[in-house]
C-alpha cells in the first residue's frame, strides 16, 4: 500500500479546526471517541460542563432524532462558551497520542514487540472524497446501517466533521512520518518524546495523552499536501463516520469529514481482533455447542485454559503456523473450530459469522465486542453482566499488511467490527466544519 505513483490519489486539505481553548482544561474536554464510551462513562463523562460527550455520542435513551436536536444545542453552547476556539485560517494539524497499553492489551503484544510505552503521530486534514481521491482510501469492513444513519444525522444537524477518521499509508522508508517528527522537533526513534515545537492541546485521557500542533507555514502545508497526493490510505479506525460522508455525497451534501493519516506500519500502532461474546440470554451454550459439533466436525474440547495469557498464547501459535480458525469457551469448557488454512486474514471472522448469522440465525447486533481474550472471559464470568454465563468467541491476532491485501485486492469487506486498531483518537480534541475543507 501507498507506494508512489505519478497521479494524485488522496486529497488532504487544510482546514479551520476547531479544538479546546488554551485557557480551558482540555483534559475536562475531551472524552473517548463515541463508539467505545459505555453507558456509564457516558454518565460520567457528561457532567463535565461542554464536554465533548454531550453532543457527539448517542444515549441508548434517546431516538436519534432526539440525539440530534439535543447534540445540536449543546455544541452551539458548548461553542459560546469560548471553551473551544476556531483558528483563524486553514491549516494542518499534527495529532499525536502517547500512551502505555493497559494490561490486557500488553498481554496480547509479543514479548518482543513490547515497549514501556509509544507514541503515534498522525497528519489532520480535511479529506476530499470527491473523484478519485476518494476511490483511493479503501475501507476493510462492513457497518452497521443504522450507526451509520446516526453520523449522517448528526453531521447534517450539528455541520461539523467530529474525531478524525484514522487511515493508514505505507512508505517503505518511513520518509513521511519522519518528515512530521522534523517538523515537531521529535525523536520517537530516541525515545524522545518533548516536542520542541509548542501543542496547541496537550490533554490526559484515562492513561494515554493526547497532543495537537498546527502546521500552517505555507510550504509546509504545499510540501504535505503533495506528499499526501501520492499515497493510498487504508481506513484503520471511523468506518461509520467515513461511510457516513460517502452515504451524504451521494444523496448531494458533499462533506470533507477530518482524517488522521498514520504510517500502516508503525509500531506505535496496534492491530487487534475484536473478540466476541455472545449472552446466554440470546442464544445457551449448549445450543452453541451443538451447532459448532455440526458444522465444524473437528470440533473437539481440548484442555481448559489456565488463564487469559494461555488463550493468548494458543491464539497466537494458530497466528504463527497459519491455521484459521477460533475458540468457542463457556464456563471451564474449550473448543477449537477449525477452519482449512488461509492467507486471508479475513477468513477467521468470515468462517465465525457465517456460523452465528447463518447457521443460529444471530444478528450481529447481539453479540458484544470485546478487546481482549481476559477482557472476554472476565464478561462471561461476571455475576449481573451482560454476558454472564454466555459463549466467548476468541480469535487469533490479526496483522495489517493482510489486511490491505484484501481491502485492495479481492475489496471482500470483513465482518463487523473485525478491527480494533490502537491507539484511539479522543472526541473534543479537534474537529471542523463538514462542508468547508478551508
Amino acid at each position: 500500500m501507498g507506494e508512489l505513483r505519478e497521479v494524485p490519489l488522496v486529497e488532504l486539505r487544510p482546514v479551520r479546526a476547531w479544538h479546546p481553548n488554551r485557557g480551558a482544561d482540555p483534559s475536562a474536554l475531551i472524552c473517548p471517541v463515541y463508539d467505545t464510551l459505555s453507558e456509564e462513562e457516558l454518565e460520567r463523562y457528561g457532567h463535565r460542563p461542554h464536554n465533548a460527550s454531550q453532543f457527539v455520542p448517542r444515549p441508548r435513551s434517546l431516538s436519534v432524532g432526539e440525539f440530534t436536536a439535543r447534540a445540536a444545542a449543546r455544541l452551539s453552547v458548548a461553542l459560546a462558551s469560548g471553551d473551544y476556539v476556531q483558528d483563524p485560517e486553514p491549516a494542518f494539524y499534527v495529532y499525536g497520542i502517547r500512551y502505555v497499553p493497559p494490561p490486557d492489551i500488553l498481554e496480547t503484544i509479543p514479548t518482543g514487540e513490547r515497549r514501556r510505552e509509544y507514541l503515534l503521530l498522525g497528519l489532520v486534514g480535511a479529506l476530499d472524497l470527491a473523484d478519485r481521491a476518494g476511490r483511493e482510501v479503501a475501507m476493510h469492513e462492513r457497518t452497521f446501517d443504522d450507526r451509520v444513519e446516526e453520523r449522517v444525522a448528526l453531521t447534517r444537524a450539528t455541520g461539523m466533521s467530529f474525531a478524525p477518521i484514522m487511515a493508514g499509508y505505507h512508505l517503505p522508508d518511513h520518509a513521511f512520518n519522519d518528515r512530521l517528527e522534523s517538523l515537531l522537533g521529535i525523536d520517537r526513534r530516541g525515545l524522545a518524546f518533548h516536542a520542541r515545537v509548542p501543542s496547541l492541546v496537550e490533554a490526559g485521557l484515562e492513561g494515554t495523552t493526547h497532543y495537537l500542533w498546527r502546521v500552517d507555514d505555507a510550504r509546509a502545508v504545499a510540501e504535505l499536501r503533495e506528499r499526501v497526493r501520492r499515497l493510498r490510505a487504508l481506513v484503520l479506525d471511523g468506518h461509520h463516520r467515513f461511510t457516513a460522508a460517502r452515504r451524504s455525497a451521494e444523496r448531494g451534501t458533499p462533506v470533507r469529514p477530518l482524517a488522521m493519516l498514520v504510517d500502516g506500519r508503525d509500531r506505535a500502532l496496534r492491530v487487534l481482533p475484536w473478540h466476541r461474546v455472545l449472552p446466554a440470554s440470546v442464544a445457551s451454550p449448549e445450543r452453541v455447542l451443538t451447532a459448532a459439533r455440526k458444522v465444524f466436525p473437528s470440533t473437539a474440547a481440548v484442555r481448559p485454559l489456565d488463564s487469559s495469557a494461555d488463550a493468548v498464547e494458543r491464539l497466537h501459535e494458530w497466528h504463527r503456523s497459519g491455521s484459521r480458525g477460533f475458540l468457542i469457551v463457556h464456563g471451564g469448557e474449550v473448543r477449537e473450530a477449525q477452519t482449512p488454512p488461509s492467507a486471508d486474514v479475513g477468513a477467521d471472522f468470515d468462517r465465525l459469522h457465517e456460523f452465528l448469522e447463518g447457521e443460529l440465525g444471530l444478528d450481529p447486533h447481539d453479540l458484544l465486542f470485546v478487546r481482549s481474550p481476559s477482557a472476554a472471559l472476565a464478561r462471561i464470568a461476571t455475576p449481573g453482566d451482560p454476558g454472564s454465563g454466555g459463549t466467548a468467541f476468541l480469535l487469533p491476532p490479526l496483522h495489517e499488511p493482510g489486511i490491505e491485501a484484501r481491502a485492495f485486492g479481492t475489496g471482500a469487506m470483513m465482518a463487523h467490527k473485525s478491527t480494533m486498531f490502537l491507539p484511539k483518537v479522543a472526541e473534543g480534541v479537534v474537529f471542523a466544519p463538514a462542508t468547508d475543507g478551508t
